[in-house]
């Protein structure tokens, strides 16, 4: 993958990187986990590595990340921040898996299982927040925002915009929610949730997502209206380098003009799976398990893929990507 800066468009910034460095070398290493199971008390993401060193920005930030031995993430922040700003490849494969499965309910209650195993593999510590355990099941699993009404019959969630992937007409739509339903209610359960729950579908924007590439830690995000300037959706108030719209550093299919800058390597997006927790390929594995074709899977992905200005090209570079899945 080509080199397209670290996209902070300021100046007089070199002294003071190379005496964060510096001071980087001297700061007392890191705790090690274990079970190679950490969290970062900053960005609130959770990494499988193996030394306490972040995998984004390794010379640059003075966090060392959290064994979950030490001290176990307290909630399931995470997996919301995933679902609100990640790519949303994984859930385009699912809202796929769902589109053709004969058994709804079913499914919906396997994904939350797959979503309780994750937690208690990281020792997440969810059972004093139950809402946002359920909200954050939801979020992980559709890739949008969930909105929240409280009355005396009960809780209802509301997925923002998810029918550009669970389906815009109704019968799509009663299928997913069918789905996410179910499994939103699982997750109450085991968090000891007694209101009735309910979900539905909200539009509130049109047209595509935006979409960003952060050149300094080497991470896709996909949230939002597309817009020319956005900060760093992790940590907006710390980090001074800004994500840019991909359409500005690689060439898309369709776009208009000679291409110029190339396309971005898969195996920097096979590295931000393999640090991540693994629940994208539990629940993968479900769908695969309930009569879901790899192949469909590995097809939907390549699709998505090269509307990022992936290069899809490289069989060797793709199986990469579809073993760290679980697709190949």
């Amino acid at each position: 993958m080509m080199n397209h800066g670290n996209g902070d468009g300021r100046t007089g910034g070199h002294g003071n990187m190379a005496n964060m460095m510096e001071m980087m070398k001297r700061l007392p290493a890191g705790a090690a986990s274990p079970s190679g199971h950490y969290w970062c008390a900053m960005c609130k993401k959770m990494f499988a590595l193996s030394e306490p060193v972040c995998p984004y920005m390794p010379t640059m930030c003075v966090n060392t990340p959290v064994p979950i031995e030490t001290s176990a993430p307290g909630s399931t922040a995470f997996y919301e921040r995933i679902g609100l700003f990640y790519p949303k490849l994984v859930q385009r494969v699912l809202a796929t898996a769902v589109s053709r499965a004969p058994d709804l309910e079913p499914l919906g209650v396997a994904f939350a299982e797959d979503y309780l195993a994750d937690l208690s593999e990281w020792n997440v510590q969810y059972q004093g927040s139950p809402i946002e355990a359920v909200k954050s099941f939801l979020i992980y699993t559709a890739g949008f925002d969930a909105a929240l009404r409280t009355a005396d019959s009960g809780l209802t969630f509301y997925l923002m915009d998810a029918d550009a992937l669970w389906g815009e007409d109704m019968p799509a739509k009663k299928r997913s929610k069918a789905v996410l339903l179910a499994g939103a209610r699982r997750v109450a359960q085991a968090v000891g949730m007694t209101s009735q729950l309910d979900l539905h579908f909200m539009s509130v924007t049109s047209g595509e997502m935006g979409r960003y590439y952060c050149a300094q830690c080497s991470m896709f995000f996909e949230y939002g209206q597309p817009q020319a300037h956005v900060t760093c959706p992790f940590m907006s108030q710390k980090c001074k380098f800004r994500p840019k719209p991909i359409a500005e550093l690689v060439d898309l299919p369709g776009a208009p003009g000679p291409a110029r800058r190339g396309q971005f390597g898969v195996d920097v997006l096979t590295k931000v799976y393999a640090v991540s927790p693994k629940l994208y390929r539990r629940q993968l594995k479900t769908a695969i398990d309930r009569g879901f074709d790899p192949a469909v899977a590995r097809e939907v992905l390549t699709a998505d893929l090269k509307t990022w200005g992936f290069d899809v090209g490289n069989a060797g570079v793709m199986a990469g990507l579809w073993r760290q899945l679980g697709i190949e």
